[in-house]
């Protein structure tokens, strides 16, 4: 009949069991925002590491050390300065990279320390196996102390090598123009602009005309074509994918120069922006590299979606709750690096402890009979965009509220 109430087999009025699920969903967002901020404030104040110890083991014969705001000064029994250490920092991959650098005298690099990195141990463990701090020692100051020119470069560890090396620039310049009284000439900084960048632009801009497409045959090449080319370039090339780092590095406010990584931006942005004005996620399903090979597995024994209707509930709040606890630590720590639990760099890298490696054999037995076991239960990045997905909900209910 017209104007009967339909109820649901609890006895429960479907709008209003809506309005309830609304009301849950804002309070379980308010909550997370509220621990977020909490755990960023705690690792902001938290953190903090005494330099001063460094700086005697990098200025030998120092009897006495100075602090001149930045510079630290040693000298020796006589009185005389022995030498000068200087801390550079500069954004590296999952966050700033601070190192001091001792200088003597006649302008020499006498010696190098990491003073805090915030990268991920695999990535890191290859700039310690390059020794990419020891060849800074014993250079002169006037070096250019880049990476393929007077410096060996990082395979693997790009970006992590760049800020080293941008951060021994730093404590050097800082030294010749507040001890040395001999200022360097300004550093030049060159847009880094690449096969990456091209090729990240080139997808999102496939993605945008596919996602539009009627052509279901055809929307389902260019997908396929798309995935391809991200697990090829982004993946296994560049090992460039989408990592939880990349979002614990932005809400800690550790956002690297552009010139030098415009990749990085135009990863996070593009995500954003498209996730807040379209609602769509254009990463994970389009050309997310890992994504993409798990789909490739999955088409040698045609494995299907499993998604059972009794826990899906379940592995929903495990998938969330994993990549919030990720987030929580990244930042109650200060290192997005230590955050990450994706094989990434075990698949495209071929590199990883044993857990990791057992990890990812894992996943990739598990893809032959489910379809993205990783993506559907596992992955930090789909409640990340979920997460912005509900607040652009939330934000277009209130104004249309008020």
């Amino acid at each position: 009949m017209t104007g009967d109430i339909i109820l649901s087999s609890s006895g429960e009025n479907p709008k209003t069991r809506q309005q309830k699920q609304n009301r849950y969903r804002m309070i379980v967002l308010f909550i997370s925002i509220f621990l977020a901020l909490v755990a960023w404030l705690y690792g902001y104040f938290s953190t903090g590491i005494d330099v001063l110890p460094f700086v005697s083991e990098l200025l030998p014969g120092a009897v006495q050390i100075d602090v001149n705001s930045r510079l630290y000064i040693g000298y020796g029994e006589d009185g005389s300065v022995v030498g000068y250490a200087a801390v550079g920092e500069a954004p590296g991959y999952a966050g700033p990279i601070e190192i001091l650098v001792g200088i003597d005298p006649d302008g020499k690099v006498i010696g190098a320390k990491l003073i805090q990195e915030r990268e991920s141990p695999g990535f890191f463990r290859l700039i310690e196996d390059a020794d990419l701090i020891g060849q800074i020692t014993g250079k002169p100051m006037s070096s250019n102390f880049r990476l393929g020119e007077d410096l060996d470069g990082v395979s693997g560890a790009t970006l992590s090598a760049e800020g080293i090396t941008s951060a021994t620039r730093e404590a050097i310049r800082l030294t010749a123009r507040e001890g040395l009284d001999t200022p360097l000439p300004p550093e030049k900084k060159s847009i880094k602009f690449g096969i990456p960048e091209i090729t990240l632009l080139l997808l999102y801009v496939a993605g945008y005309v596919g996602h539009k497409m009627r052509n279901r045959g055809l929307k389902k090449k260019i997908r396929l074509g798309m995935l391809f080319i991200g697990m090829v370039v982004l993946g296994f090339i560049y090992t460039a994918p989408f990592t939880i780092s990349m979002v614990i590095t932005f809400l800690s406010g550790y956002w690297p120069d552009w010139q030098n990584n415009l990749y990085w931006y135009l990863l996070i942005g593009g995500i954003l922006f498209v996730t807040t004005v379209d609602a769509k996620n254009p990463y994970c399903s389009w050309f997310c590299p890992f994504g993409s090979f798990q789909e490739l597995v999955s088409k040698i024994t045609n494995a299907r979606i499993y998604k059972p209707r009794k826990w899906r509930g379940a592995f929903a709040w495990l998938q969330r709750g994993l990549a919030f606890t990720a987030v929580l630590m990244g930042l109650a720590l200060r290192n997005p690096g230590a955050a990450g639990y994706e094989p990434f760099a075990t698949l495209f890298d071929l590199r990883g402890t044993i857990v990791q490696w057992v990890f990812l054999l894992i996943i990739i037995f598990s893809s032959l009979v489910m379809y993205r076991p990783f993506c559907n239960y596992l992955c930090p990045l789909d409640p990340v965009v979920d997460f912005i997905g509900e607040c652009r909900r939330l934000i277009i209910e209130m104004r249309k509220k008020w």
